[in-house]
């Protein structure tokens, strides 16, 4: 099997390993300097990522039984599938993976010294693995009971902060896809905030001979059994089953994902998006050009100069295009622009050309649009992807938020935006901080959910709303500080859905 990485995934490069990170990353990290140490893999498994491989390793090793059971369960049709998975699972080499842990004793000692604990101590590895259980406002809670009263916000969000780092081994990638030469593909899709993981085998494609088939796994923080060591560890999700779909069932997911879904404490209405969501983005061509336009401009001006003499005695004045030296008395008295207002257009330019190197690296885009902790562009990317209109609201809060930057591409529904408005931001913050951040900032906000068959074989939607810390001096009422994304409110949603898919563009004709 041919392997070769790539950076820009797509199920259309066969016999080609494709690396695809799916979650927050504001700049390269490398795991050794994060303190995650990553046990030596199979050389056939080094194009996996380490702690990937090993947490997928871990649910596949320990999943043989299960795997056999469910596959005598199984229909005729769906055992084809299984075969067709296993068969994915061996030529992606998945059995040389070595299960091997994720140290994280570095991550832990982070969160020990933000919270005054002591290093090492059993019961401060008690208290960590019970923090890592939980997400947003609960988890700074429990931070807060831990650390005391007198603990400020600041130091409560820092902790906190390092609790969801730690849940994702300090910001590693949580997915990885292997393109196999015929068209199959295995995938790993970890879920850090969720604690999820499925090594799955499938075939994208519109046609009949698409196929899925998911080996759920869950992950947790745990003491190695020899060293001591805090580690990551994964297993087989007890709770749920490996599942494989046809590509009949693929069809229905997809359009089942529309209409109105509901849990104790949100409603969400998903509907068909339009396929222009109102904002112009140009290419990096396009901005290339205005710059290249710019930098010429600003040549000839820096070249449009002339020499400037001056008789002491008669005051008069010359001007050389070319510097030729003048006999005494003639005072030099140096080099000015030829072009008139030379220096304000200079000026103006520099600034035009900041502004298109902002947009180029994507500088001036919305926070929401920079940081990318739900993989929204990859699922956007997907030649599956369809576009969303997702009205969410929260059951007892005074107003809605609209996701018009949405995407489903048959497993993930992720979305994006802004907020406009503070009754849509965390109730916590008091109205004076909400109001700074709506208007010298661009609070965002992501959701992700993964679709999946409960049971019963209903869909089913799990996943998060995301948003970032902010810490603020009570005192003057001002910003200090703004965490890295994170989830913030788990959610889960069953017995919804099954609206009449509405067409890109089109009215909301499939609500009474």
């Amino acid at each position: 099997m041919r392997v070769t990485h790539r950076n820009k995934p797509s199920a259309r490069h066969r016999g080609r390993h494709v690396m695809r990170p799916l979650g927050f990353c504001a700049a390269t990290l490398v795991a050794v300097g994060l303190g995650v140490a990553l046990a030596a893999l199979p050389a056939r498994a080094e194009r996996v990522p380490a702690h990937l491989a090993g947490l997928a390793g871990q649910v596949y090793d320990a999943s043989g039984d299960t795997l056999k059971a469910a596959r005598k369960a199984a229909s005729p049709e769906k055992q084809a599938i299984f075969d067709k998975a296993m068969n994915a699972f061996k030529r992606a080499q998945v059995g040389s993976w070595g299960g091997k842990p994720v140290d994280l004793s570095k991550p832990v000692a982070e969160v020990a010294r933000l919270m005054n604990l002591t290093p090492g101590d059993e019961t401060t590895f008690d208290i960590i693995s019970e923090l890592a259980k939980v997400t947003g406002d609960p988890l700074v809670e429990m931070v807060k009971s831990h650390m005391g009263e007198d603990a400020s916000r600041d130091a409560v969000l820092a902790a906190a902060a390092a609790v969801e780092q730690l849940k994702a081994a300090g910001g590693l990638e949580t997915g990885h896809e292997i393109a196999l030469e015929d068209g199959d593909m295995v995938r790993i899709d970890w879920s850090p905030q969720t604690a999820e993981l499925v090594l799955q085998a499938l075939r994208e494609s519109d046609g009949d001979d698409a196929y899925e088939f998911s080996l759920p796994g869950k992950t947790e923080v745990v003491r190695d059994a020899e060293t001591g060591a805090p580690t990551l560890m994964a297993a087989p999700d007890e709770s749920a089953v490996p599942r494989a779909f046809t590509a009949r069932e693929i069809r229905d997911r997809i359009a089942s994902i529309f209409g109105l879904w509901e849990n104790e404490k949100f409603r969400m209405k998903i509907t068909g998006g339009s396929a222009d969501d109102g904002r112009v983005r140009r290419s990096p061509a396009m901005i290339e050009a205005d710059m290249t336009r710019v930098r010429e401009e600003l040549d000839e001006l820096g070249s449009a100069k002339e020499f400037v003499w001056e008789h002491p005695e008669t005051a008069e004045i010359i001007r050389q295009e070319r510097f030729r030296r003048l006999d005494e008395p003639w005072e030099y008295k140096g080099e000015r622009q030829i072009v008139p207002e030379g220096d304000a257009r200079k000026v103006a330019l520099e600034r035009e050309l900041k502004t298109l190197e902002d947009e180029m690296t994507g500088k001036n885009l919305p926070t929401s649009e920079r940081l990318d902790p739900v993989a929204f562009n990859a699922v956007k990317a997907s030649g599956q992807a369809r576009q969303l209109t997702i009205d969410f609201t929260e059951k007892d809060g005074p107003c809605s938020y609209v996701f018009t930057d949405a995407y489903f591409d048959g497993r993930r529904v992720v979305a994006r935006g802004t907020h406009k408005e503070p009754c849509s931001m965390n109730k916590s913050l008091p109205p004076a901080i909400s109001n700074e951040l709506i208007a010298s900032w661009s609070p965002p906000r992501w959701l992700l959910l993964r679709a999946s068959y409960d049971a019963d074989g209903a869909l089913a939607l799990d996943g998060a709303l995301w948003g970032m810390y902010v810490a603020y001096d009570p005192t003057s009422m001002s910003v200090n500080r703004i965490f890295d994304p994170h989830a913030s409110d788990a959610l889960s949603f069953r017995d919804g859905g099954g609206g009449e898919l509405v067409a890109l563009g089109a009215a909301e004709t499939a609500w009474p």
